[in-house]
């Protein structure tokens, strides 16, 4: 059975999704920061998940453009059902 158009387009929107929360998660923790800058063992923590936040949002945009380019290519070439 061939892909749809409609469950890659599902998909896609699955990743933009899960993009958004974790750029979401990471502003969030940025301005928890600026509001608890007088605390140091909470500020680094919250560093610290920033930190860790930051290649998994660049890891999901890129695989969210990777895709999108995979998906027009499949659509031109009509390899995808309708």
């Amino acid at each position: 059975m061939a892909e749809t158009l409609e469950h890659r387009d599902k998909i896609q929107r699955s990743l933009e999704d899960a993009h958004r929360s974790l750029v979401a998660a990471s502003m969030k923790l940025a301005q928890l920061q600026l509001e608890t800058e007088t605390d140091n063992e909470l500020g680094s923590a919250l560093e610290d998940g920033m930190t860790t936040l930051a290649p998994l949002i660049d890891r999901l945009e890129s695989l969210e453009s990777e895709y999108q380019m995979e998906t027009n290519r499949l659509s031109n070439e009509g390899e995808l059902e309708e």
